[in-house]
């Protein structure tokens, strides 16, 4: 009886460590394939994007220090569905962007789904950090 609770509790935190570990490399995946897509002619734009992408990484290494849990909670399920709709979201924009090239369009999509998907993530670091 206390094995089968041991056990159902080691998996839990496995599968907890799992979907932390998978949400943020969809965040950080997203933050690095947001350079590529993402092209301005004025280079004040393409630093902002730079800069965009920067904060992903430094926003990803914070959430994987602080964001751990030990328990699944809504926030966890709610997170990595939006974040896994999000990243097929980025990449249909990605083959758009390999088929027809660059467009502002393209460009203000990506931008919104990265704000997107960084608030997302801010959302499951501040719900790990509380619960």
């Amino acid at each position: 009886m206390i094995v089968d609770v041991c056990k159902k509790i080691g998996d839990i935190i496995v599968l907890v460590f799992f979907l932390h570990i998978l949400i943020s490399f969809m965040v950080l995946g997203i933050a690095l394939v947001l350079g590529r897509i993402v092209e301005f002619k004025r280079s004040a734009l393409n630093n902002m994007v730079a800069i965009t992408a920067l904060s992903g990484i430094f926003l990803v290494g914070t959430g994987i220090i602080i964001g751990i849990g030990d328990s699944l909670h809504a926030y966890l399920y709610i997170t990595f569905i939006l974040q896994l709709i999000i990243t097929c979201l980025f990449f249909l924009i990605y083959r758009h962007f390999k088929k027809v090239g660059n467009s502002k369009l393209i460009n203000i999509s990506s931008m919104i789904l990265v704000m997107i998907s960084y608030l997302t993530y801010v959302y499951y670091i501040i719900g790990s950090f509380l619960y």
